[in-house]
């Protein structure tokens, strides 16, 4: 791994100010390349998944498994989860994407690494750009600004990309929305009627109960005016 590259890793965990209890790896190496080392992480429990077997240490709890299915992991397990130069060798990223979601807590935060292209008029010639070299038996994609922006972190808050060193590569970064409290989805509901009018709060009011459903008879209105009370 680029020292450069995880100088960048390190810049974006410190500087989102998490203090994880549980920090997790994916496609991770044991020893002085692991993104785990970080001081910002030393109070943490933290695992390295691999498909390879790797040995634990006193630091990291090394696991064997495929990042496309983390069953080994329960739903909302980690607060940070991190993943450097890995998803280029998977044949089915958006698999190991969508469980690095799911193993994340919400408000946790997911850093990501890959190998890309950016549009660069210095060094593009024609129809061709620049980007990193084949570099393994299992290198299947490079990818984009877009790409990582809008596919890794579909549906996640804060997201932020940056391209560096040439050839270029992306790292993403982006938080798991909160689950919405009643009165988060309170106020959408507000803001929603601001923004739609008058028939929004007409379909509003129609959803609250009323203490007598339907038109009021005479024989009614006239028990009421003489102070009588309706049958129990």
């Amino acid at each position: 791994m680029s020292p450069k590259v995880k100088q960048r890793f390190h810049q974006v965990i410190r500087n989102s100010g998490i203090r994880p209890e549980r920090a997790l790896e994916v496609g991770g190496l044991m020893g002085e390349d692991s993104l785990l080392r970080f001081p910002e992480l030393a109070g943490a429990e933290r695992v390295c998944l691999n498909l390879v077997e790797l040995p634990s240490d006193d630091e990291v709890t090394a696991v064997t498994g495929n990042a496309n299915d983390m069953d080994v992991f329960d739903k909302e397990s980690f607060d940070l989860v991190v993943c450097c130069s890995t998803l280029e060798h998977d044949k089915r990223f958006w698999l190991s994407v969508a469980e690095m979601k799911r193993v994340l807590r919400p408000s946790g935060l997911l850093v990501i690494g890959v190998p890309g292209y950016v549009k660069d008029e210095q060094r593009d010639q024609g129809r061709s750009t620049l980007t990193y070299r084949v570099h393994y038996r299992f290198d299947y994609y490079r990818f984009s600004e877009q790409a990582v922006r809008e596919v890794f972190f579909d549906g996640m808050e804060r997201v932020r990309v940056r391209a560096m060193m040439t050839p270029p590569r992306l790292i993403g970064s982006g938080y798991k929305p909160r689950r919405p409290t009643p009165r988060m989805r309170a106020g959408r509901t507000v803001r929603a009627v601001r923004t739609r009018g008058v028939p929004m709060v007409r379909a509003v009011r129609a959803r609250i109960p009323t203490r007598l459903s339907g038109p009021t008879t005479g024989a009614a209105r006239a028990s009421t005016q003489a102070g009588s009370r309706p049958g129990r």
